[in-house]
């Protein structure tokens, strides 16, 4: 049971098991506390975590028999109510020692806090005894806490170095990968709890704990337990945001020390106990997405941050292709346009059946995932900072650009967001992607001549926004394209069709995401 026992002696304050029943045992009274003594002590060297407040729990053991014993030798006749609570006391200590030595390693880090709370409860116990029976000093009370204050805190970093030692931590996860994904995502937390704790701590510290967290998220395939990244979870790479938008900045950044993610710096809202809040109560969705999705369909959030600059950000995986803008511009002879905007549409669907409203949806907002496929991004971020600001998503910073997509209702008065005015955009988007146009433009230069791909937007003839909300009020929907290489896109009769009912002016009359995925198949 106890591994340890023929490689080391077993002592407390400087006595072996058997001094200490050599010493103990001839006292009237004391022979079955003297024995308990020493199963404390050989239990003592066998407790994985929290071993310099087991070891010293042990001596303080050893310390009150020890005055029993003073105490007896000057004819004190009033102890026998001291050793029926001495041996009840060491009974409690020798069954919560039994408990700590049968954790494996994995449980013994996860409940180091619990262990030390029993310690000290036990190291009550023995006060109680002390002070009942007036066998020691208030000094020693005392003397106790500080020690146990200074060897909590040596325990704790003991702990710390294991959890940051790579190899180490490796081999403990291998173990519980087949068998315990519960005892995975506990470790999940105390890893991210003692990373949080070590802001200060060194490189190869903090290296160590993002690398195992990280290792155990992939593992089980989950996001981080606390998804308010404050703890040095991600930084940016460079000072400079590589893309964004009329209401975003886009840094480049790093995960965990091992993923590129892209950080969305939102410019729409300051950081502060109200965008927490709002952005608090948003992680119940990004989890739930995740368990649904799995990024197949939707980009998904790894979590936002407050505590980096004057403006929250919200994290997310890089996407190696940038946007379906970008891609079909880009690769538009390969492009398999009808599977493209099925998979957006299912993103759609995903969204809506979890009663989610993306708001914004355009290319811009579609990213290319490494596998080619469309991803969903940025969903809810409307609600976001409506939500936040108090001001409708329509009427805040850098929105103007997605006039084109919005549906009626959306541009007017308060503006209504809905699973409705997201069919309207998905028309939109879906009619975007597909007029992307390779123009020839001749002249000449120096370097011969040039090809430039253009990207046609939503009533592309028309050059301001707001004259696009007047027209749409008007009932006017954009111009048909008839280009032949549109058409071989797929943009036929039938899917014009949808199109048309997707920008419906009511929103009652238009179709619901399950029949517009029904009529693409």
């Amino acid at each position: 049971m106890f591994p340890n026992y023929q490689r080391q002696l077993i002592v407390s304050l400087g006595k072996s098991t058997a001094e200490v029943i050599a010493n103990f045992a001839p006292v009237p009274g004391l022979g079955i506390a003297a024995g308990m003594l020493c199963t404390i002590m050989e239990l003592t060297e066998n407790v994985v975590t929290n071993r310099r407040e087991a070891r010293q729990l042990r001596d303080r053991c050893h310390t009150l028999l020890q005055a029993v014993k003073e105490s007896s030798e000057i004819g004190n006749q009033n102890l026998t109510h001291a050793f029926q609570m001495i041996e009840e006391t060491f009974r409690k200590i020798q069954v919560k020692m039994d408990e700590w030595v049968k954790l494996d390693r994995v449980n013994s880090f996860l409940r180091q806090n619990q262990i030390r709370d029993d310690i000290k409860k036990c190291h009550e116990g023995i006060t109680d005894c002390l002070t009942n029976f007036q066998l020691i000093s208030h000094m020693e009370i005392h003397a106790w806490q500080e020690e146990f204050t200074i060897n909590a805190s040596m325990d704790h970093q003991e702990v710390v170095a294991q959890l940051s030692d790579i190899q180490e931590s490796q081999g403990l996860i291998q173990d519980k990968v087949d068998n315990n994904t519960a005892t995975l995502l506990q470790m999940m937390v105390l890893l991210q709890t003692t990373l949080s704790e070590q802001t200060q701590a060194a490189s190869i510290t903090h290296n160590g704990l993002t690398a195992n967290l990280y290792s155990l998220q992939q593992h089980t395939k989950s996001l981080l337990p606390n998804l308010n990244l404050q703890s040095g979870e991600v930084v940016r790479v460079g000072n400079f945001p590589v893309s964004g938008t009329a209401a975003m900045d886009i840094y480049e950044g790093l995960y965990l020390n091992r993923e590129k993610v892209a950080i969305k710096v939102v410019r729409a809202v300051n950081s502060n106990e109200g965008s927490k809040r709002r952005f608090m109560r948003e992680v119940k969705v990004w989890n739930d997405l995740w368990k649904k999705d799995g990024g197949r369909h939707v980009l998904p959030f790894y979590g936002f941050c407050q505590t980096d600059g004057p403006f929250p950000y919200m994290v997310s995986p890089w996407q190696p292709h940038g946007t379906a803008l970008q891609y079909v511009k880009k690769f538009d002879l390969g492009v398999d346009y009808r599977k493209m905007i099925k998979h957006i549409a299912l993103g759609v669907q995903v969204l809506h059946e979890m009663k989610v409203v993306h708001g914004d949806i355009k290319a811009s907002n579609i990213m290319i995932n490494p596998q080619f496929e469309p991803l969903l991004a940025d969903f809810g971020l409307s609600q976001i900072v409506e939500d936040i600001t108090g001001i409708p998503f329509t009427q805040s910073r850098g929105v103007s650009d997605s006039y084109r997509w919005f549906a009626p209702e959306v541009c007017k008065g308060q503006g209504v967001l809905s699973a409705s005015s997201d069919i309207y955009a998905l028309g939109m988007t879906i009619l975007e992607v597909n007029c992307q146009m390779l123009i020839l433009l001749l002249y000449l230069t120096k370097f011969g001549f040039i090809q430039i791909f253009t990207h046609q937007q939503p009533y592309q003839n028309i050059k301001h926004t707001t004259e696009v909300v007047i027209r749409r009020e008007k009932g006017e929907l954009p111009e048909r394209p008839r280009e032949p290489r549109v058409m071989q896109r797929g943009l036929d009769d039938k899917l014009w069709a949808l199109l048309e009912d997707c920008w419906r002016t009511l929103p009652v009359d238009r179709p619901k995401i399950e029949e517009i995925i029904e009529r693409m198949n």
